[in-house]
């Protein structure tokens, strides 16, 4: 009878220490497009979401992105700037100065080429770029998403926003992915 009473207990507290799972329900993003504009193209396999565009803002003002931890996105991409740097040029967390002005991020959801150079067909190929790039910010996918991942905030909010864990999708063709 000793033993049965142990055995319920240890299997009652096994049950009970079960992690839960949260279910992944994303919220559709409301986009109030205006009635001269085109429809926007958005990828099936990123689909716009409450969630998703709050994770973008969040990741878009996050300085652990650079290598240095002092450079985010907002930094060349000023919203006083109109989302544009003032500079002619723009630089980088080493000092080091481009030879381009960093782009007014507006619209671009309509957009069919990104940079200037138009070698980024979309916007999800476009933000695998900077991050890695020795003059802008200069950190390697690896070590930004270990920063990310190390971050119990950014864990849930990559999971709100994409029912995974941080990762990062390779395209086969950007020179800077890792």
């Amino acid at each position: 009878m000793k033993y049965l009473l142990m055995l319920f207990i240890v299997v009652a507290v096994l049950l009970a220490c079960r992690k839960e799972t949260t279910a992944y329900e994303p919220t559709p993003y409301p986009l109030e497009i205006p009635s001269h504009f085109p429809d926007m193209p958005i990828p099936a396999d990123n689909p716009m979401t409450v969630e998703g565009v709050e994770l973008g803002r969040k990741l878009f003002y996050e300085k652990r992105l650079s290598r240095d931890n002092s450079m985010s996105c907002a930094a060349c991409h000023a919203p006083s700037s109109a989302f544009s740097d003032p500079n002619k040029y723009s630089t980088g967390i080493d000092g080091i100065q481009g030879t381009r002005n960093s782009m007014a991020l507006i619209n671009l959801g309509w957009q069919q080429f990104f940079f200037w150079d138009g070698r980024a067909a979309t916007l999800e190929e476009q933000i695998l770029e900077p991050i890695p790039n020795p003059i802008e910010m200069h950190q390697s996918w690896p070590d930004a998403v270990a920063k990310l991942k190390a971050d119990v905030t950014y864990r849930n909010m990559f999971y709100k926003a994409f029912g995974t864990e941080i990762k990062l999708r390779k395209p086969s063709h950007n020179s800077f992915a890792p």
